[in-house]
């Protein structure tokens, strides 16, 4: 039961955003707060992960928003938040395997597209779309 709240919040979440980060390249802070309240009320309610794991999957989104600071946003500062909500409910190994399983969902769509010679290498492309991919895959298989 507890799971299956679990994954429907990540994938709201996830799909939200998704639509919003393909259409608009923008991430919703109002959805991240929402989220990321009932988040950590669920831990709370449900005691389903330590504070060592939540703190481990925020700290995930933590190193993205560093990262995002030093590349001057290659990675966008709506990512990193994305992923400290995520890593409320998912804790670090899941949060990590969802951001792994992204970019790999991202590395290949992206590639054939660049030898399709749709997409350019310039080409800002959002994130978050894969992300939810990713997931969808994860709760198929």
């Amino acid at each position: 039961m507890e799971e299956r709240i679990i994954k429907s919040a990540v994938f709201l979440l996830l799909f939200i955003n998704g639509i919003l980060d393909w259409k608009k390249g923008e991430i919703s802070l109002a959805s991240l707060g929402a989220f990321g309240a009932a988040g950590i009320g669920l831990n709370m309610w449900l005691d389903y992960q330590s504070f060592f794991e939540v703190a481990g999957g925020i700290g995930l989104g933590i190193l993205l928003l560093v990262t995002a600071f030093f590349t001057r946003e290659a990675i966008g500062f709506g990512d990193g938040l994305l992923l400290c909500v995520t890593g409320i409910y998912l804790g670090f190994w899941e949060n990590l395997n969802l951001l792994f399983l992204g970019a790999v969902c991202s590395a290949g769509i992206l590639g054939f597209g660049i030898l399709a010679g749709k997409i350019k290498l310039a080409d800002r492309v959002p994130l978050v779309p894969f992300l939810l991919l990713a997931f969808m895959g994860r709760l198929i298989l």
